[in-house]
């Protein structure tokens, strides 16, 4: 996954002239079940030797959103239990919450 957002982040660098890269931002939703420390280890690996060293991973974590097709009601899942807090109905359709982005990133 990482890699990936490396080679986002060096075609943005190149297409934009970039000098350094301070700090990138992602956005990853809940049910991607990443472990942030692990993603910043790789991301610091993966880094080395690019305008992208030394840079901070900053991440949001989006969480699992969902709008009750019977009643309307939008909630966030709490504990992974996929019901409506109002009426307890299943016909849920999914908001947020597999994100995996890269949203910003400060640079010279």
């Amino acid at each position: 996954m990482m890699q990936e957002v490396i080679k986002i982040l060096e075609e943005q660098v190149k297409t934009n002239k970039v000098k350094k890269v301070h700090k990138v931002n992602l956005k990853v939703g809940k049910l991607m079940s990443v472990v942030p420390s692990s993603l910043i280890f790789c991301f610091e690996i993966l880094a080395k030797d690019t305008l992208m060293e030394g840079a901070t991973l900053d991440i949001e974590e989006v969480p699992v959103k969902c709008l009750c097709q019977d009643c309307g009601t939008e909630f966030i899942v709490e504990s992974f239990i996929f019901l409506c807090p109002q009426c307890r109905g299943t016909n849920l359709k999914q908001l947020s919450g597999n994100e995996f982005m890269v949203h910003n990133m400060e640079v010279d």
